[in-house]
């Protein structure tokens, strides 16, 4: 009998230290900004802001609004905007700079290639240069060249299936290189 209130007694002691335990530990924090499904876009912040990085905003959001998520380190005054406000697209970047007078300027760009290849945002062929091809899977400084010599010599305008006709590009390379560009 002596055996049994033992045990009874030693389980109980066992399971309440660890309910205990479980409870007192650290939860981690719920995140703030919530992905949005389908129509999301994902932007880069930096800058003069408290929370610089990447944000999933919903579609045609301003570069202001993401601004304000990101919490300038001062109150914003007047506004100097580098460009015409425009909703943002998918693998934008804002920059936000703040003069000391109070007024700020508000800088739209693009992120890097290979933050876009990182995050999976696909890249734009007709817009990337030689250090941006190089970038990819496959392709050195001798091939990013002939790339963008193709380009150039054809208008200035180049179709994803237009790789295969460059020399160096075979069927295994371009299918690799055409997961990371925008379909045509």
């Amino acid at each position: 009998m002596r055996r049994v209130v033992m045990i009874v007694c030693a389980t109980v002691l066992f399971f309440s230290v660890l309910m205990k335990s479980r409870m007192s530990q650290d939860f981690p924090a719920h995140t703030a900004f919530h992905a949005f499904p389908g129509n999301g876009v994902t932007v880069k912040v930096c800058g003069d802001v408290l929370h610089p990085g990447i944000y999933v905003v919903p579609a045609n959001t301003l570069a202001t609004g993401v601004i304000n998520m990101a919490t300038p380190l001062r109150p914003l005054k007047s506004a100097i905007i580098a460009a015409p406000p425009h909703p943002l697209l998918n693998g934008s970047s804002v920059v936000l700079s703040l003069n000391p007078d109070g007024s700020f300027l508000l800088k739209p760009d693009k992120m890097t290639v290979s933050e876009r290849m990182m995050l999976g945002i696909p890249l734009d062929i007709s817009t990337m240069d030689e250090a941006d091809f190089d970038r990819l899977p496959g392709v050195g400084p001798a091939l990013a060249k002939r790339i963008v010599g193709y380009r150039q010599n054809n208008g200035g305008t180049l179709r994803v299936c237009d790789l295969m006709l460059i020399e160096g590009i075979g069927e295994k390379k371009y299918k690799v290189i055409r997961s990371f560009l925008q379909p045509p």
